[in-house]
């Protein structure tokens, strides 16, 4: 940087048009938000200084930041937890951080309704129990406030033993061909792993594998 550098031009980004190119000469000095070239108040002719071109540099880092996470966000709905873990080979863990923030303040982060969404997809896929449920959303790092919300949510219209009796009706279509006792393993095997309870899971063998 030489005393005389100042910013030349700000263009938008053809591939993310909330970005602004920021450029001294034919150098590109950073890629950031449109809206922290508004809180800064830049324009084309203000001079480059070092404080300056510092703050350029952390804003370029979280720009970046933020669009992977947003690319991310658009192939697969995440917990901030698994975000994160897309993440942080890409950035420090306080850049990440502030830009997960933010996300979570903009409302495309939202882990209650990202919750909410798994959990009904997955009930629209198969029935599933409770413990089943819970168990999902962990696994994809929900926190646990989000996680019993959507549970709740997605079983508060539903029966469990009817959803015990109709995943165990799908289950009893591949096993009545074998021995009872080997359908029955693996009936219950299958239905405990779908999160049903003893009763639910010793109904639907009693209905959908009757002792002849």
């Amino acid at each position: 940087m030489t005393e005389c550098d100042f910013i030349t031009s700000m263009t938008a980004d053809p591939k993310a048009p909330d970005l602004r190119r920021i450029r001294v000469g034919k150098r590109r000095i950073a890629t950031i938000r449109r809206q922290d070239v508004d809180t800064l108040g830049l324009s084309v002719g203000d001079p480059l200084t070092q404080t300056l071109l510092d703050t350029l540099d952390r804003l370029d880092r979280l720009a970046a930041l933020r669009l992977r996470a947003i690319r991310s966000l658009s192939r697969a709905a995440a917990s901030r937890r698994r975000l994160e873990s897309r993440l942080y080979r890409h950035g420090e863990p306080a850049d990440i951080a502030e830009v997960l923030d933010q996300l979570i303040l903009d409302g495309i982060l939202d882990e209650h309704a990202t919750a909410r969404q798994i959990a009904g997809e997955a009930m629209r896929r198969e029935p599933v129990g409770r413990r089943k449920l819970e168990a999902l959303l962990r696994s994809r790092g929900f926190e646990r406030e989000a996680t019993d919300e959507a549970v709740a949510q997605a079983l508060c219209d539903r029966d469990s033993m009817e959803d015990a009796m109709e995943a165990g009706r799908r289950a009893a279509k591949g096993l009545l061909h074998l021995p009872r006792e080997t359908a029955v393993r693996r009936m219950t095997g299958r239905l405990a792993r779908r999160g049903f309870d003893y009763e639910a899971v010793k109904r639907a063998i009693d209905t959908h594998l009757p002792e002849q």
